[in-house]
């Protein structure tokens, strides 16, 4: 029993002075990724501000460089509407509707799926 135990006690000091002298690997060095500019101000992230006015109806304005893209209001009774800049120039149809003096565009939805 004592010659098995030498036996393994002495392969086991050959392997850790073997694991000693041979030299390590190398370690590749892994290439940086490239950077990502970071956003310069929170306006230019898209935004979503969720209110409740007084009466009940939720109002969501979505928001994206700092400017309302779309309102919807959700009525404390009936169907959402939606509100949008359809032209993209930084004003709501309907302010363009009510300071030309005519009809005030409103978007409804009509089916879900």
């Amino acid at each position: 029993m004592s010659i098995i135990l030498s036996a393994l006690l002495a392969l086991a000091t050959q392997d850790a002075a073997a694991a000693e002298k041979a030299p390590a690997p190398a370690a590749k060095e892994a290439p940086l990724p490239e950077k990502i500019p970071a956003k310069t101000r929170d306006e230019d992230v898209p935004s979503v501000k969720i209110r409740t006015s007084s009466n009940g109806d939720i109002v969501e304005e979505y928001r994206e460089g700092g400017q309302v893209r779309m309102v919807k209001v959700t009525p404390k009774r009936g169907k959402a509407y939606y509100i949008m800049d359809n032209n993209g120039d930084g004003r709501l149809d309907r302010a363009d509707a009510e300071a030309a003096g005519g009809v005030v565009p409103v978007s409804w939805v009509i089916a879900t799926w």
